[in-house]
């Protein structure tokens, strides 16, 4: 068992993952990387990075995740620039780290390239969210992390475990969370199985949590200002009604089947049976790790991380139950069931391989990948072609409605608001600012949450001076509760008696472009 422990970490299996992992990657960026825009979320990452680059701090001068993503691109940036492509570009070399790691997990359960270069499709098909590629990318090495540690439980790798732990709530605090819980489940498993103390396992993971977490722990005892903005931001959290916009599952039975092109009427349903196979993924996943006898824990190892790690993760779309925090949260799955084989006998392994991998391939096919940026773009019809935009410094292919959009938004503000004045612009169109290189008046950048009377005082001190305002009054998510006139009562009447509407041609009614009256 020792010796194969030793052939699955071996040199050729990491080159061959991080090879492919590499190509892939790489070929997925070269072909999307330009497509699309998203200005609202996407954005939000934007904007947070470009501002990191200049120096400030995410948390204490603006709102932003925690500060990991931020400080991984505004590092790259010092190659690529901050633009959006820039940002893209970042997120893909942390994704080609979460992939390979996915691959030797893989890797356990086949030799063959090919099924490793098949496995690797579908990781990155499945990275379907590109300002979102840290959560998924991080359930992947959480789970090699783990698979690591079952199958030789050396205190060298409980550190790492939590060293990985620390890692994950640098960058979300939530994603911290999910990998405690995960590793934490693997200590005690693995004390049931062996009949060891947990105590041990336990100490290192925590002295491995602290030392991951390093940076941020550095942050809050040294820069005053960034700690009591960290701090704030976890009592305005435990004041939301709800950690992201509510979402229910589109179970299959509640497709609407009736005159519909296929291929959409096919996603809803591949998406609908996702959220009933991931969840019983898991449960056959803890039945097969109940069974283990401890002798058995290292050849199982893949499907029992993918299973610890997976079922707190897959809390990500609990909420938010729709096909992007699907996307960010699924991949331990995929990866459980893509190494389903090793549960099963040699006799069996060939059919088991066959049907895990097939209906694997079909799912991400009919959720994911008829939806991919490169697919819409060559299967748009005549007069629909994707079209060149300016943004930032970057040129984007965007097609005709998001190339209009964009475009007018930046005659918009380039043809009213002076280059040095500010505009407050809500989370909609965030993207202006990053665009158009302009700095938020205001700290929360995304006001949509509830805000309690003292942060729309401070919002109101930081718009004291401010004499352009682009509002969009749409609910964020189509939950009517997330809007600038309920989350901000006092911010939105003040807009409304203080400032006056521009008429604007073309514009939806829906978007509200300000000026301050004449005093």
């Amino acid at each position: 068992m020792r010796a194969l422990a030793r052939l699955r970490e071996s040199e050729p299996a990491l080159v061959s993952c991080a090879a492919i992992a590499t190509v892939l990657c790489a070929l997925s960026f070269l072909l999307q990387g330009r497509l699309g825009i998203n200005l609202q979320d996407e954005a939000f990452l934007w904007y947070g990075v470009v501002r990191t680059h200049a120096g400030e701090l995410p948390l204490r001068d603006f709102r932003s995740y925690d500060p990991g993503r931020y400080l991984w691109c505004a590092g790259w940036s010092t190659l690529f620039g901050d633009g959006l492509v820039a940002v893209r570009a970042a997120g893909t070399i942390f994704v080609a780290l979460g992939v390979c790691a996915g691959l030797l997990v893989v890797s356990r359960s086949t030799t063959s390239r090919f099924l490793l270069l098949l496995a690797g499709i579908v990781l990155v098909v499945w990275m379907a969210t590109p300002w979102k590629p840290y959560e998924p990318s991080l359930a992947l090495i959480g789970t090699w992390v783990a698979t690591r540690t079952l199958e030789k439980p050396a205190p060298g790798r409980w550190f790492a475990c939590g060293a990985f732990v620390g890692l994950a709530a640098f960058f979300g605090r939530n994603l911290g969370l999910y990998a405690a819980a995960g590793m934490a489940a693997t200590a005690a498993y693995l004390a049931w199985k062996t009949r060891e103390a947990l105590g041990p396992a336990l100490w290192r993971l925590t002295l491995g949590t602290i030392v991951g977490y390093a940076p941020m722990l550095a942050l809050i005892t040294f820069d005053t200002g960034f700690r009591a903005a960290f701090l704030d931001s976890i009592t305005f959290w435990t004041r939301q009604r709800s950690l992201n916009v509510r979402i229910p599952v589109l179970w299959p039975w509640l497709v609407d089947f009736s005159g519909r092109p296929f291929l959409v009427v096919a996603r809803e349903v591949a998406i609908g049976l996702l959220f009933l196979l991931v969840p019983l993924a898991y449960l056959l996943g803890a039945v097969r790790a109940a069974r283990t006898r401890g002798v058995e824990v290292p050849t199982m190892a893949p499907i029992l991380a993918a299973t610890f790690l997976g079922i707190p993760w897959f809390h990500h779309a609990s909420v938010a139950s729709e096909i992007s925090h699907l996307s960010q949260s699924i991949h331990p799955a995929l990866v459980g069931v893509l190494c389903a084989p090793i549960a099963f006998s040699a006799a069996r392994t060939r059919l088991v391989r066959a049907v895990a991998w097939s209906l694997v391939g079909l799912l991400t096919y009919f959720a994911v990948g008829t939806t991919m940026p490169i697919v819409r773009r060559l299967a748009a019809s005549s007069g629909q072609e994707h079209v060149a935009v300016r943004v930032g410094d970057d040129e984007m292919i965007l097609p005709p409605l998001y190339a209009s959009t964009v475009n007018g938004l930046r005659r918009l503000v380039r043809a009213h608001v002076p280059s040095d004045e500010s505009i407050f612009v809500t989370a909609h169109n965030l993207a202006v600012q990053p665009m158009l290189g302009r700095r938020s008046p205001v700290w929360d950048i995304y006001p949509f949450w509830q805000a309690d009377d003292a942060e729309q005082d401070r919002m109101l001190r930081e718009l004291a001076d401010v004499r352009w305002a682009l509002v969009d009054t749409r609910p964020v998510g189509l939950d009517p509760v997330m809007r600038l006139e309920v989350s901000h009562p006092r911010v939105w009447a003040w807009l409304q008696s203080e400032f006056e509407r521009l008429p604007v041609t073309g514009s939806s009614e829906w978007v509200y472009f300000l000026r301050r009256k004449s005093r």
